[in-house]
């Protein structure tokens, strides 16, 4: 063998040792996290929500009954990943889907954390499904815009013909949760200020929506405009500008000190 090749081959598992991505996972730090911990509820909300957003059904929107197990890993240079087990129900009609597990990973260098969600069931029940198809053939007969405002109102409550509108919201604002979400910050959708639908000649339905998002741990409400498109059985398209927000989907600063952020590509 060439000296040159030699020297090259000896010298090449220090080399591999330097890059930043080197780290081995036997090098991670780990540790358990209390289920009642804010930590581990968030990781299970944040779960929970990505899975809502994929499934694209407005009527089966899952929600986490109790955390069982919670484990956060510190790994090197790259970020936090946290691992969770718990147990889910359909919002609507409080059914229990079974146990979940899921993994949520906040890279330092990313977004948005990046998610892997199991549940021992998560088909779109036959009425859910049911419920979905007759939402939008009605959506699509309006030849009239739907319009709505202080959903809920002061007193919780919904008024029966704006569910559905309501439940769009919630499935559209999913994605927006989990494209803000960080270690420090999480939301929930808190109130509809006002909706319009868009009508539309193709085979979608859209809707625009003024909403305010709960922010934890501040508690503060953080005011979104959100553009959502939808058809059953997709996750929807969702386009959507908040407050807090100053830079668009590029990573520039948009020229109004506006945000244009969202999922359409």
């Amino acid at each position: 063998m060439h000296t040159a090749a030699a020297v090259f081959l000896a010298c090449l598992p220090l080399a591999l040792q330097a890059l930043p991505f080197a780290a081995s996972p036997e090098s991670w730090s780990s540790r358990d996290i209390p289920t009642n911990n804010r930590e581990a509820r968030q990781a299970a909300h944040l779960a929970i929500t990505y899975l809502n957003y994929r499934s694209g059904s407005p009527h089966q929107l899952l929600e986490v009954a109790e955390v069982k197990k919670a484990t956060l890993k510190f790994v090197p240079e790259i970020g936090h990943k946290y691992y969770v087990e718990f147990t889910a129900r359909v919002s609507q009609t409080m059914e229990n889907i079974g146990f979940c597990t899921a993994t949520i990973f906040f890279q330092e260098e990313k977004p948005r954390p990046a998610i892997n969600v199991n549940c021992s069931s998560t088909k779109i029940q036959k009425q859910a499904s049911d419920d979905d198809y007759n939402f939008y053939k009605l959506m699509k007969s309006q030849t009239v815009p739907i319009t709505g405002e202080n959903i809920p109102d002061s007193f919780g409550f919904i008024e029966p013909q704006l569910e559905p509108v309501w439940n769009l919201a919630k499935l559209g604002s999913s994605y927006v949760i989990w494209d803000k979400t960080t270690e420090g910050h999480e939301y929930n959708m808190q109130q509809i200020k006002s909706v319009k639908q868009v009508l539309r000649k193709d085979n979608l339905i859209a809707f625009d929506y003024d909403l305010f998002l709960y922010e934890r741990p501040s508690e503060e409400l953080v005011s979104c405009s959100i553009h959502v498109v939808w058809i059953p059985g997709k996750p929807p398209k969702v386009d959507y500008n908040c407050s807090e927000d100053s830079e668009n989907g590029s990573g520039n600063k948009s020229d109004d000190g506006s945000a244009f952020l969202g999922n359409f590509k």
